[in-house]
C-alpha cells in the first residue's frame, strides 16, 4: 500500500492520503489535495513545504508518530524547555 505524506518545514508529517483519491500520482497533486488555492501551494513550496509518496512500512514509521502526536518534532521543543543549563 502507498500513500503520499504531507510533510511541513520542520520535518514532521502533517497529513497523508492514498494515491487513489488523487486526479493523477505526482507530488503536485497530492499538494493539491491537501492546499487547493494555488497561490498557498507556491508560498508553502517557497518555506519548504514536501510532498512525499511513501510504502506502508514508511508511512508507520515517519507518518504514525508525527500524526498521533507522538513524534521528535513535537516532542523536542517540550524537552528543549525543559532543559536546565
Amino acid at each position: 500500500m502507498a500513500f503520499w505524506i504531507r510533510i511541513n518545514p520542520a520535518g514532521c508529517v502533517e497529513g497523508s492520503v492514498y494515491p487513489s483519491a488523487l486526479d493523477s500520482d505526482p507530488a503536485e497533486a497530492a499538494h493539491k489535495e491537501f492546499i487547493p488555492r494555488a497561490a498557498d501551494r507556491r508560498r508553502e513550496t517557497a518555506e519548504g513545504y514536501q510532498h512525499e509518496r511513501v510504502n506502508g512500512d514508511e508511512w508507520d514509521r515517519r507518518a504514525r508518530p508525527c500524526l498521533t502526536g507522538s513524534c521528535r518534532h513535537r516532542l523536542a521543543p517540550q524537552a528543549r524547555d525543559n532543559h536546565v543549563a
